[in-house]
């Protein structure tokens, strides 16, 4: 994949979370800064998605850990558990709301 396609699908995958997690909850400031989406719990806790255009990954953080997505066959796998984004996201969502949140 060019760089060019990569940043694409990187961009468009963020507005596609950030919209999401809008719709999914009023609990949770969304702020995003170029390459970087923050999503500020009113507990302070943080989970930050960021584009890492030279490894041509998706970077998720929180307290709880790191995560490395790269895009393969449709969509955005970690690296290490072989679990979707959009999944590990809603998981970690889930937990932190402590309602069910389903990000597709």
């Amino acid at each position: 994949m060019t760089e060019s396609e990569f940043l694409k699908l990187a961009e468009a995958t963020l507005q596609r979370i950030q919209s999401a997690v809008e719709e999914a909850s009023d609990d949770i400031d969304v702020d995003r800064a170029g390459n970087v989406l923050n999503l500020v719990f009113d507990d302070g806790f943080q989970i930050v998605i960021n584009i890492q255009a030279p490894m041509q990954q998706l970077w998720m953080a929180s307290r709880r850990g790191g995560q490395h997505f790269d895009y393969q066959a449709g969509d955005w796998i970690d690296t290490c558990s072989r679990q979707s984004l959009l999944k590990a996201l809603s998981s970690l969502l889930t937990q932190k709301l402590g309602q069910v949140v389903e990000l597709s």
